[in-house]
């Protein structure tokens, strides 16, 4: 056991069940709820608990690792900070206090077996008082740190109410984890690498890449609006970001990377398809070209149509008059 990497599924849930967890599968990332994605793994776990799921005894000890994207970290990614990661949440319903404390202690002793130190972990508690949805939330929070690094956080929630009155939860036990915090914590690597070496990218190139792939391995298509307004505005972030250039040889292999990592996490029996990410990405940097010679002022080109390969844009733009040198600085 002390050579768990946390680096596939398998080895986690592997490490919940052999404690009697009922370990459930993944949701699909789009909420387009009270939040447009999933930001957290106990956000599915009840609402499908309101709907009479997880309510029998067998359910009282429930594992889930979710993928999340939280989207009000996009200025600020940095090392140690993603759009989109992992939380790792073991849940119970109207468990007692002693319960929850034992869920919490089965996080504690996993963090020993991977080779934390007890002097390196830290807390800090607080009573927590929120709005979730047409919840009204209240319980108390412990806050889990490693070398003063968050890791996340526990609560044991002793009032759930709907409208001041009870919905038939009298307590609620949410330890929830960022799986890549914890890798980042033992590993002495960046926190953005998966399977190997990523140190000579850009972390935010890498945070969008991983959240772009994300997206696809859940089927959710660049649009305007809704889940796939996110995955266009990603994109296009990243566009501006790589000043238009195709991926680099690096930049594909961490991409690839993200792909079968996301694909693993989701427990995704198929590969998904890199096309849309792609063809996506195209379409955005033709955009963030075509703005930026507008912005040195070119004319007649508001008209091209963004929707074509790079060999294509290059032919219509030394059409509409761009020097043919310009053109090969532009479209790399």
């Amino acid at each position: 056991m002390t050579k768990i990497k946390l680096i596939e599924s398998k080895e986690l849930k592997k490490y919940f069940i052999e404690r009697g967890y009922n370990c459930i599968p993944p949701y699909q990332i789009a909420n387009n709820n009270d939040t447009v994605f999933l930001t957290a793994g106990i956000q599915p776990l009840l609402s499908d608990y309101r709907i009479g799921k997880f309510n029998s005894d067998k359910y009282n000890k429930l594992y889930l690792s979710q993928p999340v994207i939280r989207t009000q970290y996009i200025n600020g990614i940095k090392e140690g900070f993603s759009i989109a990661f992992i939380n790792s949440t073991s849940a119970g319903f109207n468990i007692s206090e002693e319960e929850h404390n034992k869920l919490v202690n089965d996080w504690i002793e996993l963090f020993y077996l991977i080779g934390m130190t007890t002097d390196n972990i830290s807390t800090i508690s607080k009573d927590y008082v929120r709005d979730w949805g047409d919840l009204i939330v209240c319980g108390k929070k412990i806050f889990y740190y490693y070398n003063n690094i968050e890791l996340g956080d526990t609560t044991f929630f002793d009032r759930i109410q709907r409208n001041g009155k009870s919905i038939g939860i009298d307590s609620m036990s949410d330890v929830g984890f960022g799986l890549e915090r914890i890798r980042w914590c033992i590993n002495n690597k960046s926190y953005y690498d998966i399977y190997s070496d990523s140190k000579q990218l850009d972390v935010e190139v890498k945070a969008y890449l991983s959240a772009i792939a994300l997206l696809t391995v859940n089927n959710i298509v660049p649009t305007n609006k809704n889940s796939g307004y996110r995955a266009r505005q990603f994109s296009k972030k990243l566009a501006v970001l790589l000043n238009g250039k195709k991926f680099s040889e690096e930049e594909s292999k961490y991409l690839d990377e993200c792909m079968l990592y996301w694909n693993d996490w989701q427990e995704k029996k198929e590969p998904s398809d890199m096309n849309i990410i792609k063809q996506e990405y195209v379409r955005n940097c033709n955009r963030f070209i075509i703005d930026k010679l507008i912005d040195e002022g070119y004319k007649n080109l508001n008209g091209i149509n963004i929707n074509i390969s790079r060999e294509e844009m290059a032919k219509r733009l030394i059409s509409s008059g761009v020097e043919k040198d310009n053109v090969k600085k532009l479209i790399r």
